[in-house]
């Protein structure tokens, strides 16, 4: 019994479907279906059920996959340990953030990375929260800039900074003269959004109570589409602070009473095997909060 045969017991348990799990691990159906069929005669056991139509798991393989995982992810972790010892890794990291923040922040955090690590090849990743969590479960990225809460116990968060949310609105607004704003004189706008999938629409939802605002149809796929609607007077929305651009005179971004914020940490796997890199970059990354 080899890893490479545990990696398409896996396949074709996912896949529950022999085609698609041959071109997943790049080799022929033919060789697939015989190196499950090994497999089986090596364990004495039936791991799948066929039909023309169908593949599916026995009760037997429904208790090794757990086992079979398990396994694959500790072959992976034990190369990691060893191209990390080797120095294959040594000057390499990759880095992700989500969309409503990667543009403010990186550029600054790139920075202060290549100035203390001037060796460092970054790969810069930007993605949604759900895609970025799920690179880091598996080992595809070795660090995050992250919103917390983050809901799996497998890893580990470092606080950055908070990053507070203001009210804008654009410059002919009623409220653009305040201040200071309570959300619930925001009542019956038109609030934008990000579209779903976006961590900031749903930290938005969160704060403002969706039963008094009026929830505008348009979906935006970013913070400067926006603020460009924001700017058209077709609505308000929440803009974090790291997004603020005092320069543009179209827009008044107004403090709000509630001091709503979310706090940005650097995510990592709790089993990296360079958690004292990733713990002394959080530091050098928190030396002094973004404006």
């Amino acid at each position: 019994m080899t890893l490479r045969e545990l990696s398409y017991l896996v396949a074709v348990a996912e896949f529950r479907n022999f085609s698609q799990a041959a071109e997943h691990c790049a080799i022929s159906q033919p060789t697939l279906s015989t190196q499950i069929k090994k497999l089986e005669d090596y364990l004495g056991v039936d791991l799948f059920l066929r039909d023309k139509n169908n593949v599916d798991v026995t009760e037997a393989c429904r208790e090794i996959l757990p086992i079979a995982r398990r396994m694959l992810d500790d072959a992976r972790a034990i190369r990691q340990i060893a191209a990390h010892a080797s120095g294959r890794q040594r000057n390499q990291l990759s880095l992700g953030a989500f969309p409503s923040l990667a543009s403010y922040v990186l550029p600054e955090y790139v920075f202060r990375i290549k100035q203390h690590y001037p060796e460092l090849k970054l790969q810069l990743v930007e993605e949604k929260t759900h895609a970025l969590i799920a690179l880091l479960l598996d080992k595809k990225l070795d660090a995050a800039l992250l919103a917390l809460p983050i809901a799996p116990d497998t890893l580990d968060s470092r606080v950055l900074f908070e990053d507070p949310f203001t009210l804008a609105v654009s410059a002919d607004h009623p409220l653009a003269d305040q201040a200071e704003v309570d959300l619930n004189q925001a009542a019956n706008e038109n609030l934008l959004l990000l579209d779903e999938g976006h961590c900031l629409r749903d930290q938005a939802l969160k704060l403002c109570d969706p039963s008094r605002f009026i929830e505008h149809d348009f979906r935006a796929s970013s913070l400067e589409t926006l603020r460009f609607m924001v700017r058209n007077g077709v609505g308000v929305t929440l803009m974090p602070s790291v997004a603020i651009q005092p320069e543009d005179k179209d827009i008044r971004y107004i403090d709000i009473r509630q001091r709503p914020s979310r706090a940005i940490a650097l995510v990592w796997l709790k089993t990296h095997p360079r958690i004292a890199l990733l713990e002394t970059m959080a530091q050098l990354l928190a030396y002094k909060p973004l404006p």
